[in-house]
């Protein structure tokens, strides 16, 4: 009887089996296709391309990186190229003290207030194309010694030209002054290559001299403007205000008996430091260790 039992149960765990075996095979064939679909990565389309955020295309070659061909087709290693060239820094120039000596090739030009330093100064071997009212605008209808503008500049090489004017036409349109003032220079960089041509800053007036067309403000925007002429190589600015002014900017009450014009005594010290902006005329190149700095100009608000 045990027996029987026995196969019976056998019996019924085959049939069991047999029955259920097709519903096993096919979900563990299903289960195994969808595995094989989540591991298998398709193969990009043609054409295009998929980057990660913040990661570079590992397509693209890097422009920094990559080696460079030169004309000829011939790759070149970046690392055993030649150094791109610089230009080479702008030479340094400098003031120095000479002597009057300096001045024997010398010209000034300018108005009243060179007229005064060729009356009262110490700078008597030096040549002067000067006089009251001069203008950067009408300089060619200035006759001096019986010589014009271009005649002077034409008749010797100079080494040093001295250039100041600006104080008559303060109360002129200020492009206009310059656009004149600027072809003045020019006239004798051309005419005089080998010079070393100063450029002036106007002398400041007076407290009691100032009015509403001569002001200091407009003078120191004037000589802002001139200064931007120099070149610090052909052409210098240079400034006597540093000399003459008083704590508040102004040309020093004591200096001055009208408030435009220096005190006859007081042209020496013009000539004195003067003196102390020398430069070699010949090659313009430093011949001291003093740096130049050019005296700095406020500007008209």
């Amino acid at each position: 009887m045990k027996k029987f039992k026995q196969n019976t149960y056998t019996c019924l765990l085959l049939a069991t089996c047999f029955v259920a075996s097709p519903f096993i095979f096919h979900r563990i064939w299903k289960t195994s296709s969808e595995a094989k679909k989540k591991v298998e990565i398709p193969p990009p389309s043609i054409g295009t391309s998929e980057t990660v955020p913040g990661e570079a295309p590992s397509d693209v070659p890097d422009e920094t990186s990559a080696v460079q061909p030169t004309p000829d087709g011939t790759p070149i290693d970046p690392s055993l190229a030649p150094p791109t060239p610089t230009a080479a820094p702008e030479p340094v120039y400098t003031f120095v003290t000479g002597d009057a000596s300096y001045f024997d090739d010398a010209l000034f030009i300018g108005d009243s207030r060179t007229v005064g330093i060729q009356e009262y100064g110490t700078l008597t071997n030096a040549d002067y194309f000067c006089s009251v009212g001069m203008m950067s605008c009408k300089i060619d209808e200035e006759y001096i010694n019986g010589m014009n503008f271009d005649q002077l500049i034409d008749s010797k090489q100079y080494g040093k030209i001295y250039l100041m004017l600006g104080i008559n036409e303060v109360g002129n349109d200020f492009q206009y002054t310059l656009t004149q003032y600027r072809a003045v220079v020019e006239r004798l960089k051309a005419h005089q290559p080998n010079a070393i041509i100063y450029v002036q800053g106007n002398l400041h007036v007076s407290a009691s001299a100032e009015t509403s067309v001569i002001s200091n403000e407009k003078i120191n925007y004037l000589n802002s403007l001139i200064a931007g002429l120099a070149d610090n190589k052909k052409v210098f600015y240079i400034d006597i205000n540093e000399v003459y002014d008083d704590e508040y900017g102004y040309l020093t009450e004591a200096y001055t008996s009208d408030g435009v014009h220096p005190l006859a005594m007081y042209y020496k010290q013009w000539c004195d430091w003067l003196c102390t902006k020398t430069i070699n005329a010949e090659t313009s190149a430093p011949v001291a260790d003093v740096i130049f700095t050019p005296t700095e100009q406020g500007a008209l608000s």
